[in-house]
């Protein structure tokens, strides 16, 4: 029996998340009126050539409140400075964060029997029927901010009034009737800070080989943020890195960035900054890759950079780390071999020095490459490793496993 299945990620355009919902949403529609639900007038075509999905039978729901329309048709005329259109960006994601349990009304509309949450900290009550939570971090309880002075007073006082107003609540919770995390990390920080039980089903991942022959490539892929995130990639910081090390610039081994730009001024001003810092040395940028491209350089890639994470301490900043790591999936599937942050979701896909490296400071990321670098036989070993080790995170099992939990949800009464 056909049902109405709603996925629901403002931000479908980018990232783990939007990537997740593109296979959840191609997935289920073979049997099911599917509709993705988003915050931004995507088009099918855009979406499928960045995820390598197919939406023929996905029907694409934009949601907007007006005050957000006004602001982003502000920040999108000129001339303004960056700095003030980056503002009006930061301005409008902060109101739909407040704001978010108003679009409940237009996804009642819809007459879901499913309703399937991948909004990032989201707190949406269950517009419908039967609800799935897929939680990529929890976010704090109402009125429980975890204090940060990394981001300054201002944007900490803005995160901490807006937790007041619009924190995780019970209510929410107790809404949906399954909650899943995408790491075991992450279910961790549920128990603790939700003080729930959740099923670990790992994010979707492609498999982007079969490796390519190898080039002196060091890839890194994410996209490009501003450094007060909390997901911040540390492009910069690995750039800083790189730029000393002058034997790998001899040797004729080259750094790549690849990822997408954040909607808005801010993704396009970080771009620029590290584009300038970069000027004569052997770096490439590759913004708003399309799939395809972003496939062929991880097969070419013969290392894989990752230090999300980098600079927080785990346990008082959990939420700065790698929660699980897509990408670094995807470059072992394409026998591209990780170095990564020894935090979060890396712990659980590397196996250090098996199928990569996990580094606890930027000494050890320069000394695990530098020895990568120099050893093409152990290079070569630990990429076979790192493919055959990808296989359990890829697309196939995230697919079955979150089918059989909408196809459960469904065979109850509501």
């Amino acid at each position: 029996m056909r049902r109405r299945i709603g996925i629901y990620c403002l931000a479908a355009g980018s990232g783990g998340a939007g990537k997740s919902c593109g296979v959840i949403a191609e997935r289920l529609s073979r049997v099911h009126d599917v509709s993705l639900i988003v915050g931004e007038p995507y088009s099918a075509a855009q979406l499928e050539s960045y995820f390598a999905v197919d939406f023929s039978r996905v029907r694409l729901v934009p949601l907007q409140l007006p005050v957000e329309d006004i602001l982003r048709r502000w920040s999108r005329c000129g001339p303004a400075p960056p700095a003030a259109r980056a503002r009006l960006d930061l301005i409008r994601a902060r109101l739909r964060d407040v704001f978010e349990p108003r679009y409940s009304s237009q996804i009642q509309e819809l007459g879901l029997d499913l309703l399937i949450n991948k909004n990032p900290r989201s707190i949406l009550p269950r517009p419908a029927p039967r609800g799935m939570y897929l939680c990529m971090f929890p976010r704090d309880m109402k009125g429980q901010l975890r204090s940060d002075p990394t981001h300054g007073p201002f944007p900490r006082a803005y995160a901490w009034l807006g937790n007041r107003v619009a924190g995780m609540t019970e209510d929410v919770l107790d809404s949906y009737q399954v909650i899943a995390a995408n790491s075991r990390f992450t279910a961790e920080w549920i128990g603790r800070m939700w003080r729930r039980r959740s099923t670990v089903v790992y994010s979707s991942c492609e498999d982007m080989g079969p490796p390519a022959p190898k080039e002196k490539m060091i890839l890194h892929a994410g996209r490009f943020l501003p450094a007060w995130r909390d997901d911040y990639k540390h492009q910069g910081t690995l750039l800083d890195l790189y730029r000393g090390m002058t034997v790998l610039h001899r040797q004729g081994w080259q750094l790549h960035f690849a990822g997408t730009l954040q909607p808005g001024m801010a993704g396009e001003r970080c771009l620029a900054e590290l584009t300038r810092a970069a000027d004569g040395l052997p770096v490439n940028f590759h913004p708003s890759v399309s799939f395809d491209e972003l496939r062929g350089l991880y097969r070419r890639a013969s290392i894989y950079w990752h230090a999300t994470g980098y600079g927080s301490s785990r346990e008082l900043h959990p939420r700065k780390q790698e929660h699980f790591g897509i990408t670094i999936v995807e470059a072992m599937s394409a026998g591209a071999v990780p170095v990564a942050l020894n935090s979060g979701g890396p712990r659980e896909t590397v196996q250090h020095a098996v199928s990569g490296f996990l580094w606890n400071n930027l000494a050890e990321l320069q000394q695990y490459t530098a020895l990568l670098a120099a050893d093409p036989a152990l290079l070569q070993r630990l990429s076979g490793r790192a493919v055959a080790s990808s296989v359990r995170f890829q697309r196939a099992a995230f697919e079955e496993r979150i089918e059989a939990l909408a196809e459960s949800l469904l065979g109850r009464n509501a």
